[in-house]
């Protein structure tokens, strides 16, 4: 019952969970034919649907993993089985089947008579999270949303003024739940729970829904129009299985289990068993653009015939070429095969979608017909079937869409036939252009360097002989680790750190659930109580170690008291103007108590706002899905702009300001990071960079275990997204970096590929931070998560559970080294000047060449050969350089001085250059080198 609510998945949160253990049984298989077959995933969270009289829907949110829901032939029975948790997922999932009348039913539930449910189900689920079995649905005026949950696993909802009634042999606790959120009106505003829990849970027998409806009314629980009454499977953070063999909804009426509109006569087909079909040979037909998309006639790639419909400028991934159909050739209720080719060329494979739109009791929905994932440049068939068109549904169009990418799409050979019969597509047929080809790569412009560098603070320490971490990258940026206060109070550990990172972030220490304090909370103005995170600010302070500060707003970890009247639990919410003094009190507050209790504490950034998208993106959360108690309150963005201008005006010299998110190389969660930060650019010098979260695992950007390439196609690049962020002049920070199963050679890559894609940028990206020190620190530790290999994670970071490097921590401390001589290699090249003297006789051509130098002070620091203001290997290069060929490689005075470390005053050697390569290794730890040392 604690799920986010989606347009098309209308729940509701009921927050207060346990978990105890429950024993396992394995489900049977549906005993009567299964005839349909409904599938999750975190790119397809949710179909809905008719079959056989019986509306169904499935939906799961915020899991990586997949969930079934099979239905019965005959009935309304089905079979599910769901994966959300533990592994910190937060997952979310339904199954439900039942009767189905939409908004605007003027019948009440006594129009129909006695509603009953008999039901049977077997089912399990694991002792973490919780999960229930239930009679669900929604009545208008007023808008309520309804229960009976007959059986449950590990925690059920209560209330201290429940009332108890006895119905079907046990006595049910009756309670109501005030809510304000997303709800069947397709908006957030309020409505009220009815619940009835039954105290001798079951498994089957017979539910008198009726009952229930007639006791909540004379408990003054008012009922209205109905909407929906269906059998329900519910899982939170829980992995679990159903099998419900029976569920018979019936009433004692007259009334149709759907809506009484009498649907319109069915077209007649043609010879070919063909209601409509459109090859684009004459034209586009009827076929438009849909959202920003434009169609065209392409005559140079086609399926058969001699043309396709081209849709191009698409600029979300939703946008696409679409025609409206007459409810006379698609009837609500009956079942089509619809099949089309299509094409894309974007230079991978991505997924081809065919789309079902209409209207359903005044509301919008969306049904997919069929998706087939298409290799770039060759036509791909499409095609399904059996579809059914959803009983009641009108205002009905079918359009083509990429539902992870942007490119251009072609569809060809479209047609709508009788029921199960197949096209002639095949994939690979057909007529494809050599010419053109589009990409989902975006042309990213560069970022202006001069603006990214006001954007960061590099005020920190490292030691350029050290062999610590930090040491390594120490010319490029910062290396942090989070900790948590228990840690943090060990020697060892506290050693560790020392040695190997110059930033840390706290755990969960500087989340709003551990800083805000209640009891000294008044008015509009929000305590701050830094003691948890005490051990941690006190070792940052006395060792000058820099702090990311973790976070202001979230939509988790935030307590639910701080949006309510009186800092009640069950307060109304506030208003926006009041949540604004509170989110300033906040903010203003946790900076002023770590000016006062740690005033040499060097806060260099700042998470102001944490996770604000969905799990893949495509919107904040709490708008149409996955809950935010933000959302819930403020219904708009208000929130995210003010949090960073409270932010800006109070906080420390040096401190910048952050938008921290996970799954950022999500096309569409990086489309939504950058349109944010350009919002909040757009009202001023607000916000400082983009913080990628980065838990990543092996088998991510389809196993290509690089940052810079993808095999699947809804993932962009790891590197794309770093510079799109850079785009707009802002600096990035690798946040909360781990990747499980990093032991597997893509893990290794992907995490050493991090790593080198940052360094390469490393004046755009001014920190890397692990999630935890070592493996026994992480919360990723232990990991689950199939990949389809047989394989599953943990063991995510550089250093194992003892603290000692893995095989490829090598690889990464080698990094930085490689992309400084490379880029001194670079920033040598060279000018010519050309001289021609002509005579009647001879010509005589004249090269001079001389070497560029950079715009850097000219200082004296011994080592220094190219004065960049440092000693690395770097100068060691320029050294080499130089020894190879003068004229070309020149150095200065000033430089000629600094390069001559080995036996001083000898002059300019290869030796020199070994000298400092033996100084960066920690061989030597003061220069020059004297020859008596050999």
């Amino acid at each position: 019952m604690k799920k986010s609510i989606l347009k098309r998945a209308l729940s509701s949160v009921v927050a207060g969970f346990l978990a105890i253990s429950c024993s396992s049984i394995t489900a049977t298989e549906i005993t009567t034919n299964a005839a349909k077959v409904l599938q999750t995933s975190p790119g397809h969270t949710q179909e809905t649907g008719w079959y056989n009289d019986y509306h169904h829907e499935i939906w799961q949110a915020d899991t990586p993993n997949s969930s079934t829901m099979t239905l019965a032939d005959s009935g309304g029975g089905f079979s599910t089985s769901w994966k959300c948790g533990p592994n910190g997922s937060k997952g979310n999932f339904l199954a439900r089947r039942g009767l189905y009348w939409g908004r605007n039913n003027p019948n009440h539930w006594q129009d129909y008579g006695n509603f009953t449910c008999d039901f049977d189900c077997e089912w399990s689920a694991g002792s973490a999270g919780n999960s229930r079995i239930c009679i669900y649905g929604w009545t208008e005026n007023p808008l309520v949303e309804f229960y009976i949950i007959e059986d449950w696993k590990n925690w059920v909802p209560s209330s201290t003024s429940a009332k108890q009634v006895n119905i079907d042999g046990s006595t049910y606790d009756v309670f109501t739940n005030p809510m304000n959120s997303y709800n069947i009106t397709n908006s957030n505003g309020p409505f009220t729970q009815y619940i009835s829990v039954r105290k001798t849970p079951r498994t089957s027998g017979t539910i008198s829904i009726y009952k229930h409806f007639e006791a909540w009314e004379s408990l003054g629980m008012k009922m209205g129009n109905l909407y929906e009454v269906a059998f329900n499977v519910e899982g939170w953070e829980s992995d679990g299985q159903a099998n419900v063999k029976k569920n018979i909804i019936s009433y004692t009426g007259n009334h149709e289990n759907e809506q009484t509109t009498e649907p319109e006569k069915t077209a007649e087909s043609d010879a070919n068993g063909d209601f409509f079909t459109e090859n684009f040979d004459s034209g586009k037909g009827n076929f438009t653009g849909r959202g920003g998309a434009t169609v065209s006639v392409d005559n140079s790639n086609y399926y058969d015939g001699s043309g396709s419909l081209k849709v191009s400028g698409r600029s979300s991934n939703w946008h696409g070429g679409a025609v409206s159909i007459d409810s006379s050739t698609l009837v609500p209720g009956q079942t089509y095969s619809i099949s089309a080719a299509g094409l894309q060329k974007s230079g991978k494979a991505t997924d081809l979608k065919l789309t079902l739109e209409y209207t359903s009791g005044g509301s919008t929905d969306w049904m997919e017909i069929v998706t087939e994932s298409a290799e770039s440049g060759e036509w791909t068939k499409l095609e399904n079937t059996e579809f059914t068109v959803p009983s009641g549904a009108s205002g009905l169009s079918v359009y083509i869409e990429a539902p992870d990418s942007l490119t251009n799409i072609w569809l060809d050979s479209f047609q709508i036939s009788k029921k199960g019969k197949a096209s002639s597509v095949t994939t690979g047929g057909g007529t494809v252009s050599a010419a053109s080809s589009s990409t989902t790569n975006p042309n990213i412009p560069q970022g202006d360097p001069a603006m990214i560098a006001s954007h960061q603070n590099n005020d920190y320490t490292y030691d350029p002989n050290g062999t610590g971490f930090k040491d390594y990258y120490g010319e490029m940026f910062r290396i942090g680790a989070e900790v948590n206060a228990y840690n943090i109070t060990r020697s060892d550990v506290q050693a560790f750190i020392k040695k190997n990172f110059n930033s840390v972030t706290c755990e969960n220490e500087m989340k709003p659930d551990y800083i805000c304090d209640r009891s000294r909370s008044s008015g509009d103005n929000i305590a701050i109580n830094l003691s948890r995170a005490a051990p941690i600010l006190k070792f940052c302070e006395e060792n000058g170690i820099g702090l990311r500060g973790h976070t202001f707003v979230w939509y988790s970890q935030t307590p639910d008291w701080i949006f309510k009247e009186n800092f009640s639990d069950n307060g109304a919410t506030v208003s926006t103007d009041r949540m604004n003094k509170r989110l300033e009190s906040m903010i203003k507050n946790t900076f002023d108590t770590l000016k006062r209790d740690y005033p040499n504490l060097k806060v260099y950034s700042y998470d102001v706002c944490n996770e604000l998208f969905k799990n893949d993106g495509g919107g904040l959360r709490g708008d149409g899905g996955e809950f935010s108690k933000w959302w819930n309150c403020y219904h708009s963005d208000e929130f995210i702009i003010n949090a960073f201008k409270y932010a800006r005006k109070y906080a420390p010299e040096g401190c910048k300001l952050y938008m921290n998110d996970y799954n950022e190389y999500f096309v569409k969660k990086r489309d939504d990071l950058y349109n944010m930060a350009k919002k909040i650019q757009a009202e001023g010098d607000y916000i400082d960079g983009i913080g990628m979260q980065s838990h990543m695992h092996y088998c991510d950007f389809g196993f290509s275990g690089s940052a810079t390439e993808s095999n699947d196609p809804k993932f962009g690049t790891y590197a794309d997204a770093i510079d799109l962020f850079n785009s707009l002049g802002l600096d990035v920070q690798i946040t909360e970096l781990d990747v499980t199963t990093c032991s597997k050679q893509e893990g290794a890559d992907l995490f050493v590929d991090i790593y080198k894609v940052a360094a390469e940028r490393h004046n755009s990206v001014s920190s890397v931070t692990l999630w935890g020190h070592c493996d026994s620190a992480s919360w990723r530790q232990s990991y689950k998560e199939d990949d389809g290999k047989g394989t599953q994670g943990g063991n995510p970071l550089p250093f194992d559970k003892n603290c000692q490097p893995k095989d490829f921590y090598s690889r990464i401390i080698a990094i930085p080294a490689e992309v400084l001589a490379a880029e001194k290699a670079a920033m040598t090249t060279t000018t010519t000047t050309t001289t021609t003297t002509t005579t009647t006789t001879t010509t005589t051509t004249t090269t001079t060449t001389t070497a560029i130098t950079t715009d850097v002070p000219h200082k004296s620091t011994l080592g220094d050969a190219n004065l960049d203001g440092k000693v690395s290997v770097a100068d060691a290069v320029a050294i080499l350089q130089y020894v190879a060929n003068k004229d070309r490689y020149g150095l200065n005075d000033i430089a000629l001085d600094n390069a001559d470390v080995y036996n001083r005053g000898d002059g300019i050697t290869a030796r020199d250059a070994l000298t400092i390569q033996k100084m960066d290794a920690g061989l030597i730890s003061i220069l020059p080198e004297s020859a008596d040392n050999d």
